[in-house]
């Protein structure tokens, strides 16, 4: 009983996180897993990062995956890239298993002013090249 009140906020907060704005450019890369094809998006605001420029600046990234007929999910995550230059890049990792699958994509994300993109995509654990 105590979990499921220390667990139900987290729970709420990851279903809470809705679609980025329209404006926001993405990155959508299809990699196939375990025999399925999963989409990625990687959504980031068009605005630059702001901060001085060649220091960490807090970016705000909502990531979306799709995997056949389960539902597509979302989740918002901050990421740091460095403001002021012409592109950063940033590594994040997003755990498959709400999809079904119990591996992790492990991301290296560039991210310039209006645009973002997955630069490199392994499934670990392997360390297996998608992208």
């Amino acid at each position: 009983m105590m979990l499921a009140i220390l667990i139900a906020p987290i729970l709420a907060a990851v279903a809470a996180v809705s679609p980025p704005p329209a404006s926001w450019p993405c990155s959508n890369d299809v990699f196939t897993i375990d025999g399925k094809p999963v989409t990625v998006a990687v959504c980031a605001p068009p605005a630059a990062a702001t901060g001085s420029s060649g220091k960490p600046a807090r970016v705000p990234v909502v990531e979306t995956v799709t995997a056949g007929a389960n539902r597509p999910w979302s989740r918002a995550v901050t990421l740091d890239f460095l403001a002021g230059t012409e592109i950063s890049r940033s590594i994040d990792d997003i755990p498959l298993a709400d999809i079904g699958i119990s591996k992790t994509l492990h991301l290296t994300i560039g991210y310039k002013p209006g645009t973002v993109r997955v630069e490199r995509a392994l499934l670990i654990p392997g360390a297996i090249p998608l992208k």
